[in-house]
């Protein structure tokens, strides 16, 4: 009897504890199941774009390439290219453009902002950064010709921005002129189309979530216009101020002149003062290969700026020029400019109708796309 009792007690304790396992078993394989339909469901299901031949391997350095605008960027080739006697004459009737505008606007007088640029001594290179025109890639370039590890860069928390900026501090107007004037130097200026830049800026700066810095900039900007947009575009919903909002503010500061424009969407005649400085490339953003090639082989500094090294970063870039809803430019400059009227792209123009002219970009298509 005793041991028949004994026997029922252990193969209740078998029973309990083959029950407790199996349950953990089916909680945990419930739990993954469902981890792994939500990672399908959110953060996987943007993932449906076109493979991309090369693996790209996102770093540190790369969360400061902010969002950006249209998939027409030039991608780098695999190797430093000799630049065409056609890529000659355009680089040279550009500066020659730029000093046709100069004249024509009475801007040869222009103060020098040279706060703006950095002055490699070392490698004989001077560039203006304009954020939203390359300026992810040639901040790069930067920290790499001041000696930066690629490896500290795809890890370090710093901004590109601020580590360059230890490495090239911001010149004195004395300094930049010297350095300008040494024979040998290279002065860079990178442009982009005046207006799609300036959608790429509202886009990653103030529309939706704004950085905090924006924040209250956005705030402000909805306070002061939301109610003529409503009259315009009926119900928003949206936290952060609409195009047409964006472009009302803009046109409101330019007309009281009551303070300058952020360093993202001030033009580029006034930020980097080309007509004060007499730059050796005027790039774009458009033909950006060919034109860093120029620059590149010109002051022999393909052993450091390998192509494997500009061809991430400008994968990268290439990459995050995809809009986040699919769209390429054209849809979407169609889109927000459609927001405002005839007038208010007069008005826009009055501010980046200079930059247009200047560097050869042709503003009429976006009649086509205004409010009747």
């Amino acid at each position: 009897m005793f041991s028949i009792k004994r026997l029922r007690s252990r193969m209740n304790t078998k029973v309990y504890y083959g029950l407790r396992c199996g349950a953990k078993t089916l909680t945990f394989l419930f739990w993954a199941t469902l981890y792994v339909v939500v990672m399908k469901m959110t953060l996987l299901k943007s993932n449906t774009s076109p493979p991309v031949k090369d693996s790209i391997i996102l770093d540190n350095y790369t969360k400061w390439l902010g969002p950006v605008l249209g998939d027409d960027v030039e991608g780098d080739t695999s190797d430093w290219k000799d630049p065409d006697n056609a890529t000659l004459i355009e680089l040279e009737n550009r500066s020659l453009r730029v000093q046709e505008a100069c004249r024509k606007y009475s801007l040869q007088s222009q103060p020098i902002n040279s706060k703006e640029f950095f002055v490699d001594h070392e490698h004989n290179l001077v560039w203006c950064n304009i954020f939203k025109a390359a300026s992810s890639s040639w901040l790069y370039k930067f920290n790499i010709l001041g000696g930066y590890e690629k490896k500290f860069l795809s890890r370090s928390r710093y901004t590109p921005l601020t580590l360059a900026r230890r490495k090239f501090p911001r010149p004195s107007e004395d300094e930049l002129r010297d350095a300008i004037n040494t024979p040998g130097v290279i002065s860079l200026l990178v442009v982009r189309e005046p207006f799609v830049r300036l959608l790429s800026a509202y886009r990653d700066k103030l529309e939706n979530i704004s950085p905090p810095f924006y924040r209250k900039l956005a705030r402000t900007i909805v306070t002061e216009h939301r109610d003529a947009a409503s009259k315009i575009l009926g119900n928003i919903k949206s936290f952060g101020p609409t195009f047409y909002e964006f472009v009302a503010y803009l046109i409101s500061k330019q007309k009281s002149k009551t303070i300058s424009f952020d360093e993202h969407w001030a033009p580029y005649y006034e930020f980097c003062s080309p007509c004060a400085i007499n730059f050796t490339v005027i790039s774009k953003v458009e033909t950006l290969s060919m034109d860093s090639s120029y620059v590149i082989q010109q002051l022999g500094l393909g052993h450091l700026l390998s192509p494997r090294v500009k061809d991430r970063r400008t994968r990268l870039r290439t990459v995050m020029n995809k809009s986040r809803d699919g769209k390429n430019t054209s849809a979407l400059l169609r889109y927000y400019f459609g927001q405002i009227d005839k007038q208010m792209l007069k008005d826009l123009l009055d501010i980046y109708g200079i930059d247009f002219d200047m560097f050869g970009y042709d503003s009429d298509v976006y009649n086509k796309y205004v409010r009747k």
